[in-house]
């Protein structure tokens, strides 16, 4: 005698109303993709993606019909080279922050920079200034680095006390008096000059942004950079030298917070032992809002760009409107804040 055998039951599907039998047809598919919650997510991933961008460009328009001149080419050029220097340095930082590190030593670092070109520019002129603020950038870079990745010490740790030892040579250093005599001629170039309508500092700060887009996005050792910021575990598990990216990204953050110094240093005209130490903060702020932009969070050159302009043009757009200087130090907070904070809020909801 045979046994009868049960074959299982057709799937069932229910899409609001009675069970029926069989495979979900078109119409109950397109039933389930077009919830409510679906339709919502994507104005929420907009947000997430592009609402730095689209706030950015509402506080143009708030501007611009607040003064007339604020979209004036004068200001605009003021605003650009007044930037110029903290998207240098944000650059250097946005690379340190990919592999998941951080370099709070980064203002300290181009004030020395700016006060030992200055000193060196007076016996060696602007070419002997030039090459030790690099090499002062260079060298605390590579100091940063080699105790973070070969002794094992917090990242943090390392370059918020590389930033003290900084900032007590800066007192030393002359005396802590800044430096305005017996500099060369042409000291003031690299701040105060141009190369044709574009101001010096402007076209730096354009050939470091590419730059260091061309090195992230084209390159393998940016790739390798971002892998490890990634997923340090899987990136040494695909023969990834975690140690060696970590290092040369310490190495650029100092050699560009050298250059920045020099920038700074170059547009006073003077050597001052104060001169970029408050440029910490905004240069974070800037590379926060840039990782709210365009992409899920992730630190790059592209929305630093954004993250520095954005904040730049709002404290000049405060000043034109004579707000005082007290809410235009905290509405870079108050940006920095609501940008990722909506992004963030925006992207979980749409995730769920």
């Amino acid at each position: 005698m045979k046994s009868s055998e049960t074959s299982p039951p057709p799937p069932t599907t229910t899409v609001g109303g009675p069970s029926v039998s069989g495979p979900p047809s078109q119409k109950a598919r397109e039933q389930v993709s077009a919830t409510p919650g679906r339709r919502s997510s994507w104005w929420l991933m907009l947000i997430a993606r592009y609402g730095t961008l689209i706030g950015f460009a509402l506080m143009l328009l708030v501007f611009s019909l607040t003064a007339d001149s604020f979209f004036s080419a004068a200001n605009l050029e003021n605003v650009l080279k007044a930037s110029a220097a903290l998207g240098v340095l944000s650059i250097g930082l946005t690379i340190v922050l990919i592999l998941g590190d951080f370099d709070l030593s980064i203002g300290y670092t181009a004030t020395a920079a700016g006060m030992l070109a200055a000193g060196t520019a007076q016996s060696y002129g602007m070419a002997g200034g030039t090459v030790a603020a690099l090499l002062v950038g260079v060298g605390v870079g590579l100091l940063n680095g080699l105790v973070v990745t070969r002794l094992g010490v917090s990242a943090f740790i390392t370059t918020l006390g590389a930033g003290q030892i900084i900032a007590g040579w800066l007192i030393a250093y002359r005396g802590g008096i800044q430096i305005s005599a017996d500099l060369p001629a042409d000291f003031t170039s690299l701040g105060r000059g141009s190369i044709g309508p574009i101001f010096t500092q402007v076209v730096v700060w354009l050939l470091v942004c590419v730059g260091a887009w061309l090195l992230l996005e084209r390159t393998v050792i940016g790739r390798r950079m971002y892998a490890v910021g990634g997923n340090p575990v899987a990136a040494r598990l695909s023969g990834i030298n975690n140690e060696r990216s970590r290092l040369l990204a310490f190495v650029l953050s100092g050699a560009f917070a050298g250059l920045a110094g020099l920038m700074v240093t170059s547009s006073l005209g003077v050597g001052n032992p104060t001169s970029a130490v408050s440029f910490l903060l905004p240069a974070f702020a800037a590379c926060f809002i840039g990782a709210a932009t365009l992409r899920e969070g992730q630190f790059h050159v592209g929305g630093t760009v954004v993250g520095v302009l954005m904040l730049s043009f709002l404290s000049n757009g405060l000043v034109i409107a004579g707000v005082e200087r007290a809410w235009t130090i905290a509405s870079q907070g108050i940006v920095l804040v609501a940008a990722v904070t909506i992004s963030t809020f925006a992207r979980r909801v749409a995730s769920r």
